[in-house]
Parts: C-alpha cells; structure tokens; sequence
C-alpha cells in the first residue's frame, strides 16, 4: 500500500549509465543530476525538478503498485527535449527508488541507463548544504 510512505520534501533524482555509472559529459549532463519534489495523489505519483541555475527540467509521471512506479518522463534542457519510459522500485523505507530508464539523446540514439531519487531534506535548503 502505498499511503504508507511520505514523498514530500525535496528528493535527488540521479540518471545512470548502463554500468550505474554517472553518465559521461556527452550524455545528459545537464540533467544527470536534479533536486526534484514528488506528489502522490492515489496511485499516481508526479516527479517535477525544482527550478535550478542549470536550465534542466524533468516532469515524470508513474503508476504505482505495491512498491513498483512504472510510467514515463519528459526531460528538457537548453539544447534538446527527450522522453521516454522508466520502471522504478521503491526501498521497503520509502526513501528511495532506483531502476531503470530507456529514452533517446539528442542525436536520436535510444538509450537505457539506470535512475535513482533518493530523498535529501523537507527543504531545499537544507538539500543544497548536503
């Protein structure tokens, strides 16, 4: 049941290469990293980036079931729009989710990598002093 847990407050959303790696510089660096908030209204949960100095923004809508957020996102940074589809599991704590994310670059190359949002703070700033 996912009423149980608590997704307000500011959350890290980290995009991962294949190898769970960081992805490289040529790839979503932009968006490799942002501080996100989450909604959950029934079973559907709404990741939306805060407003930050690197131009990025992120907007990911998931289905949730039992621990399993299955759903799609739109990412967009200064140079390129991409979208695509992510499955993620969700820790037994609640404070994280981690699994995997397949979607197209901007030279129209499908990619597959893995994405975590862990959580950080009620506020944003006490999420930027970690």
């Amino acid at each position: 049941m996912v009423t149980r847990y608590d997704f307000s407050g500011v959350w890290r959303s980290e995009y991962l290469d294949a190898k769970n790696e960081k992805q490289s510089a040529k790839h979503s660096q932009t968006n490799r990293e942002q501080y996100v908030t989450m909604r959950l209204m029934g079973n559907q949960l709404t990741v939306e980036s805060l407003p930050s100095s690197n131009h990025g923004y992120i907007l990911a809508r998931f289905t949730i079931d039992n621990r399993v957020a299955t759903g799609s996102y739109q990412s967009q940074n200064t140079k390129q729009l991409s979208y695509g589809a992510a499955q993620l599991v969700l820790s037994e704590d609640g404070r994280s989710f981690r699994g995997m994310m397949v979607g197209f670059d901007d030279e129209m190359v499908v990619r597959a990598g893995g994405w975590q949002i862990s959580y950080v703070a009620q506020q944003l700033s006490a999420a930027k002093k970690r």
